[in-house]
């Protein structure tokens, strides 16, 4: 019987609010529970999960689409026992075959992981750009990463805007980071919800929650996801990692 798994995208409004680093650990605590884990990089300009993961695939989805490698090729297994997948490892040319070549290729791949992993991780660039719509487009869950500035809010509203006028029913959670507690980071979610309530009619889930520490920052320096070391961080990705395993979303339709 063919398994399909669950997708999730995660986004963000504005760069620098460890969107990335998010998805990292959420998908290596996971794989270290014993499910079958992808993580997709999907940022085609500045990829920071195999940066993040000290990775380095051979061969990237963009190898796949000009050097005529197998599709297969660009799966790359970590020790962790992540299966990560780069899309680009440096700026393409960005005419419109040549993204339509490459996104070809991603929904190639993609479709492929989904019949092998229990869950797909896409780590999706900032802001509201092509390869952004394409990770939503195919997820079944968008992962809004918010922190509590200003700046990252109204970003993070333009994106969700985005979404829910393309897609009134499109499913999106918010993670909070660099929260100081959990009562500040309950605080940030329901301040865009209500901005999301009052303009849009629409609110977000609360996926849950990372604390700001310097364990996070020390980790990212060390290319070593924090979850590889006990501690509060941990256990609160561990908390958000059961959040979004436990949701039963309707998974999309394999891709051919």
């Amino acid at each position: 019987m063919e398994v399909t798994a669950n997708t999730i995208a995660f986004a963000s409004g504005k760069g620098g609010v460890g969107k990335s680093v998010v998805t990292v650990n959420v998908a290596e605590t996971l794989a270290r529970e014993g499910h079958s884990v992808a993580l997709l990089d999907a940022d085609v300009g500045q990829s920071d999960s195999p940066v993040l993961l000290n990775e380095a695939p051979p061969t990237t989805v963009l190898d796949t689409v000009h050097d005529s490698p197998p599709r297969r090729a660009a799966l790359h297994e970590t020790d962790a026992g992540l299966t990560l997948v780069q899309a680009a490892a440096r700026p393409h040319n960005r005419t419109r075959s040549a993204e339509d070549a490459l996104y070809t290729a991603l929904d190639e791949i993609l479709g492929r992981l989904r019949t092998e992993h229990d869950y797909i991780f896409i780590d999706s660039p900032a802001g509201t750009d092509g390869p952004v719509r394409w990770a939503l487009d195919r997820a079944d869950l968008g992962a809004l990463v918010l922190v509590g500035e200003p700046t990252a809010v109204s970003d993070a509203y333009r994106l969700a805007k985005l979404l829910w006028t393309a897609d009134p029913n499109y499913p999106l959670g918010v993670v909070v980071n660099f929260a100081d507690d959990e009562a500040d980071a309950h605080s940030v979610a329901e301040r865009f919800e209500a901005i999301t309530t009052r303009f849009l009619d629409q609110a977000p889930s609360m996926l849950g929650w990372v604390p700001f520490a310097r364990a996070v920052r020390q980790s990212v320096s060390e290319q070593t996801p924090v979850v590889r070391t006990e501690g509060p961080v941990r256990e609160a990705f561990s908390a958000l990692a059961r959040t979004v395993a436990r949701r039963q979303y309707a998974p999309a339709p394999a891709l051919p």
